[in-house]
């Protein structure tokens, strides 16, 4: 398809499928290949946040994916004896990402509707059955060398490369890349059922953590008519017995019968805490399970890949089109290498909470938390868990929402309402408040945005949602979510970059003339973009950045 492309990825999971997607829809010139002819058919992840929602609104992919998402149902610990421990529940409406905060899906339809839109990208080209054998770094390029479903090798070159292919990696050993356990390697039984109709009513509505010594158990309710058991593995038992259909029926004999649902899946794992101790070397790059595994008891599993690929998507753009220098891709690995540690390490406590095998220190557990937490407990919100970004290309040294993910308010026009994202685009954004005049920002700021192809957007009370200016746009937000989170935080205006996190604040307008100095420090911006040895994709870029 060309000869040098800007970005070869490794591996079409569903973060190297939405890492695609978002170069493709910056104009990027993109081949992504894949070892297997087609999608894994199947459940292995089997939720995700509001967060990676956004993200796949802004690919224009939520109303196609809405048939194989619901909503993710309380989750409920419970101790020694089945005692409720812990009740985990979503933060009410309004909703600061726009959507409902959690969702349950299936992979399978879900991973073919991502794929379907790739196809609809001219600057991307999609390889299946194609083999990474090795790569060569070179100074401007990578050199690939991939084997097809006939045998034959061929050799790609790209800009840069990104190794989305999973916990074991090939890209990473090529590399030499070594991983940093972070101390939790846990023996699972993971099984998924097809229910039937008839006896979906018998079994809980909530997701349960059974935090029973005996016999630590997760019970997950997925869509539709599939649910999911995890069983932990206790000493002496193998993977190989408890594969065994007959073992696997007489856990399950707690809650079904052989006649009542399907076994769709049946695997060992064995949940790791682990993180690459370095995400770029030169020109390739690490993202997802190549670059971090965690355990499952955040469900945050697939969500750091997809931060992941929002992360890297608008920097990889940057860098290529040269309006930043290379050194801002450094900045991947410093902000999502923290977040995913410190994510893991909460997911890691959960676990502890649950893999208690001890029934002295389980009855201890559940002692100490109806102390902290109330009898019965009271609720919290899993959102509350989820760290921000602490260094990297944003302004941490004005502190908190620095480094937070900005709100998606819905916004009233003359056609009805809809989402922030959907009128304005998901660009760098300069968001003023009510009271705050658009001619209070300077000429330095607006001339670093338009060089970013970012827009300017100012609350107003009267619903117009309308552009004032080429990327000026005053909006009316329906339930106020943004000017409160605004007003709460002391600020006349924020400055948010292309993946949602806050890069910069104003409290007052003399902020606003150390904002360009920001950008021009922490995204290493060239003072006079220009692109000698661009490839060809400068010129067919959409500017969506």
């Amino acid at each position: 398809m060309f000869g040098i492309v800007d970005v070869a990825i490794v591996g079409l999971g569903p973060v190297g499928a939405i890492l695609s997607g978002l170069l493709g829809r910056y104009g990027i010139n993109t081949i992504v290949f894949d070892k297997a002819d087609d999608i894994f058919p199947l459940p292995r992840a089997v939720s995700f946040d509001h967060e990676i929602m956004r993200i796949l609104q802004n690919l224009g992919l939520a109303e196609t994916l809405h048939p194989y998402v619901v909503p993710y149902p309380p989750t409920e610990y419970r101790g020694v004896g089945g005692k409720l421990i812990a009740r985990y529940e979503a933060l009410p409406p309004p909703y600061p990402q726009g959507w409902q905060p959690g969702f349950m899906f299936k992979q399978p339809p879900f991973e073919r509707a991502i794929r379907q839109s790739l196809l609809e990208l001219p600057t991307l080209e999609l390889r299946l059955g194609t083999v990474l054998e090795r790569l060569e770094q070179h100074q401007d390029h990578v050199e690939l060398i991939v084997r097809n479903g006939s045998g034959l090798e061929e050799t790609l070159r790209a800009r840069y490369v990104v190794g989305c292919d999973g916990g074991t990696s090939l890209v990473r050993k090529l590399l030499g890349i070594g991983l940093e356990s972070l101390d939790f390697d846990e023996p699972w039984l993971v099984v998924d059922v097809l229910v039937d109709e008839s006896k979906l009513d018998s079994l809980p509505q909530t997701i349960v953590q059974y935090c029973d010594p005996d016999r630590p158990t997760s019970y997950v309710v997925g869509s539709g008519n599939h649910r999911r058991w995890e069983f932990m593995l206790l000493p002496g038992e193998t993977a190989e017995e408890m594969n065994q259909e007959s073992a696997i029926w007489r856990l399950l004999g707690r809650w079904l019968t052989p006649k009542d649902g399907e076994l769709w899946r049946a695997t060992t794992y064995v949940f790791h805490a682990l993180v690459a101790d370095q995400w770029r070397k030169e020109r390739v790059l690490l993202a997802g399970d190549a670059a971090h595994m965690t355990p499952p008891f955040m469900a945050q599993g697939m969500c750091q890949g997809i931060r992941d690929a929002a992360n890297l998507a608008w920097k990889l753009t940057l860098v290529i089109r040269g309006r930043c220098d290379a050194a801002l891709l450094d900045t991947y690995q410093q902000e999502r290498r923290a977040h995913v540690r410190a994510t893991t390490e909460t997911a890691k406590g959960l676990g502890r909470i649950i893999c208690e095998l001890d029934p002295a220190k389980a009855a201890e557990r559940d002692a100490r938390l109806l102390s902290e937490r109330g009898d019965p407990p009271a609720v919290q919100y899993r959102q509350s868990l989820i760290p921000g970004l602490v260094e990297g290309a944003l302004s941490t040294a004005q502190g908190a929402p620095v480094g937070l993910r900005f709100p998606q308010p819905r916004i009233a026009s003359a056609s009805g309402v809809c989402l922030l994202d959907d009128l304005v685009g998901a660009s760098f954004r300069l968001v003023l408040s009510s009271d705050t005049g658009i001619d209070t920002v300077p000429n330095a700021l607006r001339d670093k945005l338009d060089e970013l192809d970012g827009a300017v957007i100012s609350l107003v009370d009267v619903p117009c949602s309308l552009p004032a200016g080429p990327r000026d746009w005053s909006i009316a937000e329906v339930d106020g979510l943004l000017s409160a989170w605004l007003r709460d935080s002391g600020l006349i205006a924020v400055l948010v970059r292309p993946d949602h996190y806050v890069f910069a604040v104003a409290k007052t307008v003399a902020d606003f003339d150390a904002m360009s100095g920001m950008l021009d420090h922490h995204l290493r911006l060239i003072e006079q973009p220009s692109l000698p040895g661009a490839s060809c994709s400068e010129a067919a870029s959409q500017r969506a950045m």
